[in-house]
């Protein structure tokens, strides 16, 4: 695997339409390929009792986001389909269920990045509209 550095930015509309503020994220995780899948692997919040590892698997035609801690869940993001997943919080365990409505991903010279967006609701209530952009470039080797 090789050491990267991701910049994350989450996207948020109410049903209503109203735009929320971007959340941003920067850290370290890594990255590989196998065969033609992306894997890329992260830990938000690291030391901490919300610390939650991530991997996002990035096919060329869906992706699959695991999340274990805090909140655990493993969901398909898959363009023009509905999925579902049971989400594990502190709260209780709760059904996730996605409509995706776009998923791309772009392979740069030192880096990529991973793009998808899709509807939320818990428990069969609509949440609002979501899009993540996901970037990273490789980190160079110490010697």
């Amino acid at each position: 695997m090789d050491r990267i550095r991701l910049s994350i930015v989450s996207l948020i509309d109410s049903e209503d339409g109203e735009r929320q503020e971007p959340i941003e994220q920067q850290m370290e995780g890594w990255f590989q390929t196998r065969e033609n899948r992306w894997i890329l692997k992260y830990t938000e919040k690291p030391g901490t009792e919300d610390e939650v590892k991530t991997t996002v698997k990035a096919d060329q035609d869906e992706v699959t986001v695991i999340r274990q801690g805090a909140v655990s869940y493993r969901q398909r993001y898959c363009p023009g389909k509905m999925t579902s997943c049971l989400i594990e919080t502190p709260g209780g365990v709760a059904e996730m269920d996605v409509q995706t409505l776009s998923y791309q991903r772009e392979r740069l010279d030192e880096g990529g990045q991973v793009q998808f967006s899709f509807r939320l609701f818990m428990e069969g209530e609509a949440l609002g509209r979501y899009q993540l952009t996901i970037q990273w470039t490789e980190v160079a080797a110490s010697t």
